[in-house]
């Protein structure tokens, strides 16, 4: 059989019900990705509303150690698994400190 356009060389209709499924753990991952972002959102207020610094260095240390542990039981290599976490730690980072530097000017203008 020769490959079609996608370069597939199985009908599309046989791949459909892997690309559903696909398409349903993305749309997971979507929903897991904003339920995170939404902790780091109420963690930064805390942090705000006690001083306490945005950046904890020991804390992604240890979520990155723990991410990259994790991977070879789920069959995924550890560093995938920890560039894939720094990335998410990056930006769930840059946005707490967006959102403690909006509450200080707040407090400031106050």
């Amino acid at each position: 059989m020769s490959p079609n356009a996608e370069g597939n060389t199985a009908p599309g209709g046989e791949l459909q019900p892997y690309r559903q499924q696909l398409d349903e753990i993305n749309q997971a991952l979507m929903n897991l990705l904003a339920q995170r972002m939404e902790v780091c959102r109420v963690i930064a207020r805390v942090k705000s509303a006690n001083g306490i610094p945005m950046m904890q260095p020991h804390r992604v240390t240890s979520t990155l150690e723990m991410a990259k542990s994790m991977a070879p039981k789920h069959k995924l290599r550890p560093e995938y698994v920890g560039d894939l976490f720094a990335l998410i730690i990056k930006e769930t980072c840059d946005e707490e400190q967006r959102l403690m530097d909006a509450l200080d000017q707040s407090h400031v203008e106050e």
